[in-house]
């Protein structure tokens, strides 16, 4: 007998009463200090009868967080914002976790004190940027220095532990849409000559280590993955896509996740171009499954 939508299913240590999964949907309702707020709490507490609850993408620190008025982890009052919306979902029988967010180059400087952007390499997004004093052009990234990236990989994690804080049931890491993990994923961002950039394995090494430092955190069976394995997504692209995303997959299945989310919007996309009509057949099986 077919499984059904309603029907229950594990996730990792999740149990979810029905294989409704709520998608992360940035809202930028949060108030100052990106703080969650009455607003965040009745949203996602008239949401819990979904099975998960994946939040809206979250930031874990200013360098990474550049939408107006979305929410952040990486301070105390963000946490005890966050706290009265994972007891409305608990009360109401749902479940939820925390999306940890990096946006990398597609930060820009007004929300970081005038710093510029960081990324894997001197790389510039496509478009503009939604800001407080409006759409402003995106601007070109300074690279992570090498002894910058545990720096990084900390931001991470200190987001899974105030996420555990404010009561979430776990976390979701954001590698998907162009954003900073993507960022490092793609040849056509990652321009890197040392251990993060080159090959496919190094080039999703800082995937597997932020990973690593998430269930460092949660336990493997609590962290879970989004990845966008279809085609160009706010100007990150990948030469061999079929190589890149089958390797990172795999990867990602040797920690143990609870599970990993992939991206296929439709043929428009969502966020930049995807064709998905001329994904490879590995890319494919990779949407599939199997």
């Amino acid at each position: 007998m077919s499984a059904s939508l309603l029907d229950p299913i594990q996730l990792g240590a999740i149990a979810a009463p029905n294989r409704i999964i709520m998608a992360p949907l940035t809202r930028g309702r949060a108030g100052p200090g990106f703080v969650p707020n009455e607003l965040a709490r009745e949203y996602y507490r008239q949401r819990a009868s979904a099975g998960l609850i994946i939040s809206e993408a979250t930031g874990i620190s200013q360098e990474g967080l550049g939408w107006p008025s979305a929410p952040g982890l990486w301070t105390d009052a963000q946490v005890e914002g966050w706290k009265p919306v994972t007891e409305a979902v608990h009360e109401a029988g749902g479940r939820i976790v925390a999306q940890l967010w990096h946006m990398g180059r597609l930060v820009h400087s007004v929300f970081n004190d005038g710093k510029p952007p960081v990324s894997a390499s001197a790389t510039k997004g496509e478009g503009r940027a939604h800001t407080p004093v409006g759409r402003l052009d995106l601007e070109t990234a300074r690279p992570l220095e090498l002894n910058e990236i545990p720096r990084v990989i900390a931001d991470y994690a200190k987001a899974a532990e105030n996420a555990k804080r404010a009561g979430f049931d776990g976390v979701q890491l954001h590698g998907a849409n162009g954003y900073l993990i993507d960022q490092f994923l793609r040849d056509n961002s990652n321009l890197r000559d040392d251990d993060y950039g080159g090959s496919i394995d190094n080039r999703i090494r800082l995937l597997r280590e932020v990973t690593e430092a998430l269930i460092g955190v949660w336990g493997k069976d609590r962290v879970a993955v989004r990845l966008s394995p279809n085609g160009a997504t706010q100007g990150v692209d990948d030469s061999a896509p079929d190589k890149l995303f089958p390797a990172a997959a795999a990867a990602l299945d040797a920690l143990g996740i609870a599970f990993l989310e992939l991206r296929e919007p439709g043929p428009d996309g969502t966020f930049g171009k995807t064709d998905v009509p001329k994904q490879s057949p590995a890319i494919r099986r990779l949407f599939r499954g199997r």
